[in-house]
């Protein structure tokens, strides 16, 4: 199963019927912001959701509204800062060799969401 990253409008008509499928374990639902995002592991890019486009997600660190974290590197979840900056190869870890925080590398290569 991948990662899709669903956005859309926060008064589209699809985050209505994601949070009833979140509650029911219908989908699984990794973190939601129903402000701009929703990050959910499917077999299948899920297209049942009006107004809500679902999208390949960058690799780097997913923040909901309440500050839980998820890290995502190629379309999977993994454990850490330093996961994602090991993936994003050479320019990260010299930033990281220099900067001495994963997370720090991350917000100055713009990868936090």
């Amino acid at each position: 199963m991948e990662l899709w990253l669903l956005r859309g409008d926060p008064d589209a008509e699809g985050w209505t019927r994601l949070e009833l499928d979140a509650r029911s374990d219908t989908l699984d639902v990794l973190l939601f912001d129903r402000d701009r995002w929703a990050l959910v592991r499917s077999e299948s890019a899920p297209t049942a959701y009006a107004g809500l486009n679902p999208t390949a997600p960058l690799d780097g660190l997913y923040l909901d509204n309440s500050g839980r974290p998820c890290y995502v590197v190629g379309r999977q979840e993994v454990a850490s800062a330093r996961s994602v900056v090991k993936a994003l190869g050479a320019e990260a870890e010299a930033l990281l060799a220099k900067l001495g925080d994963p997370s720090l590398v991350l917000e100055r290569l713009g990868r936090v969401f």
